[in-house]
């Protein structure tokens, strides 16, 4: 029973656009999911999930999300702020 209320969960979140930071990275931008490249910078080693980089066609953007991640803002950045 348990294991069928996680599934109808995860469907619905699927179904409804939660995502990876990749999926909200390409709904900010112009990129596609698959061109989307999540940076190891030190909001990613701090263990933040409101606050990173990606990379997508040779750009580098600074996103951040509210918690819940119904909004999300990626702005270029430049490499120091993505270290």
């Amino acid at each position: 029973m348990i294991a069928r209320v996680f599934l109808v969960i995860a469907m619905g979140c699927a179904l409804q656009g939660c995502g990876t930071q990749s999926a909200m990275t390409a709904r900010a931008t112009s990129c596609r999911t698959l061109n989307v490249d999540i940076v190891n910078s030190r909001y990613s080693r701090e263990g933040s999930t409101t606050v990173w980089c990606a990379k997508c066609r040779d750009k580098l953007y600074l996103c951040v999300s509210n918690p819940d991640h119904s909004r999300v803002e990626c702005k270029e950045a430049t490499p120091d702020l993505c270290e």
